[in-house]
């Protein structure tokens, strides 16, 4: 199974776009989103579920309401024609091993397209992509070690 790995130099950048318009031209194909949980304030003041508490180290959420809840990214990927669409809520510490279960429970599927920066610590994707705003030279701490990884950046 193929698996192709979007990630950002920073919120906002247009990952969730770059996964919609390869999910379009890849029939059968599912997607993850991956939330690595913050500690403390939230760094960007959104309620994108990457500040929650979580009670073990990682989560995976295939929920149909909370998938295709309005305006989530996880509703945009299941709308651009997702298989099957995960979301991979995990602290730090677990991020290695809930990665593996959420890919494990995508099997079936042609391909996988992952959306998220951290995972490159432990995936060697078919392709890994970044994603950064042309003018912008910011980069979260875990797009820098991400950067050294992907094989095309794009600059939107």
């Amino acid at each position: 199974m193929k698996i192709i790995t979007i990630s950002g130099a920073q919120s906002g950048v247009g990952k969730t776009t770059v996964a919609e318009r390869l999910l379009k031209a890849q029939k059968g194909w599912s997607a993850l989103k991956v939330t690595v949980l913050h500690k403390g304030a939230c760094p960007i003041a959104r309620d994108c579920g990457a500040c929650e508490e979580l009670d073990y180290k990682f989560s995976i959420i295939s929920d149909k309401d909370v998938i295709e809840e309005d305006g989530k990214d996880t509703q945009r990927l299941k709308n651009a024609g997702a298989k099957k669409v995960l979301w991979l809520k995990a602290r730090p510490e677990g991020l290695q091993a809930g990665l593996r279960q959420a890919i494990s429970k995508l099997k079936g599927s042609k391909g996988i397209i992952i959306e998220g920066t951290s995972i490159l610590k432990y995936l060697k994707p078919d392709l890994a992509i970044m994603v950064k705003k042309e003018a912008s030279e910011l980069f979260k701490p875990s797009a820098r070690e991400a950067l050294k990884k992907v094989d095309i950046v794009l600059n939107l």
